[in-house]
C-alpha cells in the first residue's frame, strides 16, 4: 500500500496570540499518526485512517524566539515567514504548506507589513488552504485575498469588517468556506470550522471518532439554530 503524503500545516503567529484562537490546531494534531497510535481503545481500521502531519509555528522573527500568547504562555517558534521550509513558492510552484492557519491578532493594534501580506497572499494564490480564525480575518483581508469571496468574522465586528473590506461577501455564520479560503467567527467558532474542514478533507470513521473524542463539530452552522 502506498504511503500517505505528509500534510504540512503552518500556524502564522502575529502579535500576542489568543490561546482560544490557536486551539483548533489540536484537532489536526488529534488526527495525526502519533496521536492516533497512542489510543489503545481504537480498533486497527480506525488507526489506519490517521493522517501524517507536520505542524510548523511561524512568525516574522523565526526560530529561537518565543511567541507571546495570552494567559502568560510562550510558544516555541519553528520558522520565520522567509524560511525556505514555509515561504510561499513562486506562482505555480510546489506548495510548501498545505494549510495555513491564522489565529487572530488584536485588530486595533495590528499593523500589516509587506512581508506578512506577501506571505499570506503568496500561499493563497498558490492553492494553500487558508484558514482564518476570529480576527485572523484582518491580516487575511489586508493581504488582499478576500475579493469576491464569501467570508465571516467575529459576529460583533461584521459591520466594521464590511466597511473595511467591502470587496468581500460577508455572512454572519460560525464559519464560511469559499474555495481555498475558510473563515470563522469568534474564538471557539474556529473549532467548528476546523471540524468541518477535517470532515470535508478526510471524511470517514477516523475523523468522526476524533471529533467525537474532542466533542466538537456538532454546533449548527447558523447562529441561533437548535441542534
Amino acid at each position: 500500500m502506498a504511503s500517505k503524503p505528509t500534510i504540512r500545516i503552518g500556524v502564522l503567529l502575529i502579535d500576542t496570540v489568543e490561546l482560544l484562537d490557536l486551539s483548533p490546531i489540536d484537532l489536526f494534531g488529534m488526527l495525526s499518526e502519533p496521536y492516533v497510535s497512542t489510543l489503545s481503545f481504537l480498533p486497527p481500521p480506525l488507526k489506519a485512517g490517521a493522517v501524517p502531519m507536520e505542524i510548523l509555528y511561524i512568525n516574522q522573527a523565526g526560530p529561537n524566539t518565543l511567541q507571546e500568547c495570552t494567559a502568560n504562555v510562550g510558544l516555541r517558534v519553528d520558522a520565520s515567514i522567509s524560511d525556505k521550509i514555509c515561504a510561499p513558492a513562486k506562482k505555480g510552484g510546489e506548495k510548501t504548506l498545505d494549510i495555513l492557519l491564522i489565529p487572530g491578532p488584536d485588530p486595533s493594534a495590528y499593523k500589516p507589513t509587506d512581508a506578512l501580506n506577501g506571505f499570506i497572499e503568496g500561499h493563497f494564490d498558490n492553492g494553500t488552504d487558508v484558514l482564518s480564525v476570529c480576527t485572523g480575518i484582518y491580516p487575511t483581508g489586508c493581504a488582499g485575498v478576500l475579493k469576491g469571496r464569501r467570508v465571516t468574522g467575529p459576529k460583533p465586528l461584521v459591520s466594521e469588517l464590511q466597511k473595511k473590506f467591502p470587496e468581500a461577501i460577508w455572512e454572519t455564520k460560525r464559519w464560511v468556506s469559499d474555495g481555498n479560503l475558510w473563515s470563522s467567527g469568534a474564538f471557539t467558532n474556529g473549532q467548528d470550522m476546523v471540524a468541518a474542514y477535517i470532515r470535508e478533507k478526510w471524511p470517514g470513521p477516523t475523523a468522526e471518532a476524533m471529533m467525537a473524542l474532542a466533542d466538537v463539530g456538532e454546533r449548527p452552522h447558523e447562529y441561533g439554530v437548535a441542534t
